[in-house]
């Protein structure tokens, strides 16, 4: 869970559905902060999520939903 949105992290691929990591961390930047956060707090208290591959479908469909009513919401507050 982010600052503002929540994210999908695989730290086993080093990867984070934010926007920073697209820009950060695929430039060759660094790592996002949810990444490091997650890394630094892996050993203290941080809820772990393990999906079996029947429930792929499901979960990919709602980040992809959340993400579209984030994105539809953040339009309409614009215009």
């Amino acid at each position: 869970m982010g600052k503002h949105h929540e994210y999908w992290i695989d730290l086993d691929l080093g990867y984070c559905s934010c926007n920073d990591y697209y820009y950060r961390t695929l430039s060759g930047l660094g790592m996002c902060y949810h990444l490091e956060f997650v890394k630094e707090k892996i050993n203290s208290r941080v809820d772990t999520i393990h999906f079996s591959d029947s429930e792929y479908y499901d979960f990919v469909k709602s980040v992809v939903n959340d993400n579209y009513l984030m994105i539809r919401n953040e339009k309409g507050d614009l215009g």
